[in-house]
């Protein structure tokens, strides 16, 4: 039996990150060692998790203890933590968004984000021949420009919460009200972000409405950062230049119950962003039977599979023309369905997922490393 410690910032069952710590948590639970959290927000279930400021200074001597470290944003206590553990370290890396989208718009978010990336080079610096776990090539191969060695790197994807998605009732009315409006509905779920990619759905909303039918609707399912308004109000004048006001409609976060809804009401899944780890959306659209639609970028193409609708480039005519045929063809529609869930199936599905953890980890082989 082991002791195992899981880090991160903030630990919370509302984002994919919080969601792969959950699952982790799970799994090592089930496998029969002693798991702990170490974070400075725990936030939702995650509170119930036995948390490390029970544990004193000697635990973290004990050289037989182990820490799964979460990487994804600069976190000055978390760097000292290491410093500070004598055992076996283990690091899970989500990515860091570049600072350059945010150097328009926030200055507090581009700190944040220039200060990670300096963070995640000290980190492969000094603990280049512990194991590090990636969401997806695109992260694995951030860390190999960053100087990790390959040996050290494996692909694990984050465990999700497609199963409990996909066994929440929906909002009933949400869902009639989304099929009564006449309209081709589009979706996009993620945050309210420069690196998402919005003004490119704003304008592949716009051709779509010049060149096929005025009923589409783009709905942005995410939370809104109010420390990038600068950001959210170029998005709303490109909107109101365009007259696309009754068209696009960003609802903010939404409780679980409504994002089914509009996983099961809506027509298509957009996604043009242009800088992701991982996408867990585009997996959860694919769980719930929804034609995706994406820039293939970072590490879109990856996660979302193959026989999909995959662009190389911001071809705005193209992209709306890839929707109004999904929605026109039922034949297309389900092309892309039965890949989809075949996609997420096979290689996203939470016991997949276990698998490669446990035998990536192989938790037998590491006590006997030390």
């Amino acid at each position: 039996m082991t002791n195992i410690i899981i880090a991160h910032q903030t630990i919370t069952d509302r984002d994919a990150i919080g969601h792969d710590i959950l699952g982790m948590y799970e799994t090592l639970i089930e496998q029969g060692h002693n798991v702990y959290a170490y974070s400075e927000y725990c936030l939702g279930k995650a509170k119930s998790l036995p948390t490390s400021s029970t544990i004193n200074k000697k635990f973290f001597e004990d050289r037989n203890n182990i820490i799964i470290y979460h990487h994804s944003i600069f976190w000055e206590r978390g760097e000292k933590i290491l410093s500070e553990f004598k055992g076996k370290k283990i690091f899970k890396y989500h990515n860091i968004t570049p600072p350059d989208y945010f150097i328009n718009f926030s200055d507090i978010n581009y700190q944040k984000c220039k200060e990670g990336i300096e963070q995640t080079k000290r980190l492969v610096g000094r603990f280049k021949d512990s194991l590090w776990i990636c969401d997806s090539e695109f992260n694995r191969q951030d860390l190999f420009r960053h100087g990790l060695r390959p040996g050290h790197c494996s692909i694990v994807p984050p465990f999700n919460v497609l199963e409990d998605l996909e066994k929440q009732e929906p909002n009933f009315q949400l869902v009639e009200s989304l099929i009564d409006n006449n309209s081709n509905n589009v979706l996009f779920v993620g945050r309210v972000a420069p690196n998402k990619g919005h003004i490119h759905l704003i304008n592949i909303i716009k051709k779509y409405k010049e060149a096929y039918d005025t009923n589409v609707h783009l709905w942005v399912v995410g939370s809104v950062d109010h420390n990038i308004q600068r950001y959210n109000n170029e998005l709303y004048k490109i909107i109101k230049k365009y007259n696309l006001e009754n068209n696009i409609t960003f609802t903010d976060s939404q409780p679980i119950e409504n994002l089914r809804a509009y996983y099961l009401a809506c027509d298509e899944f957009l996604c043009f962003s242009e800088h992701e780890g991982f996408c867990v959306p585009i997996i959860e659209a694919q769980k719930m039977m929804l034609p995706v639609v994406t820039y293939g970028e970072s590490a879109l193409s990856d996660t979302v599979g193959k026989n999909q609708i995959v662009l190389n480039d911001f071809d705005y005519n193209f992209a709306a023309s890839a929707l109004y045929t999904i929605y026109k063809e039922d034949n297309v529609q389900d092309f892309c369905r039965y890949n989809g869930l075949l996609n997420v199936n096979s290689r996203f599905s939470n016991h997949v997922i276990k698998d490669k953890l446990i035998k990536y980890l192989d938790l037998s082989k590491i006590e006997e490393s030390f």
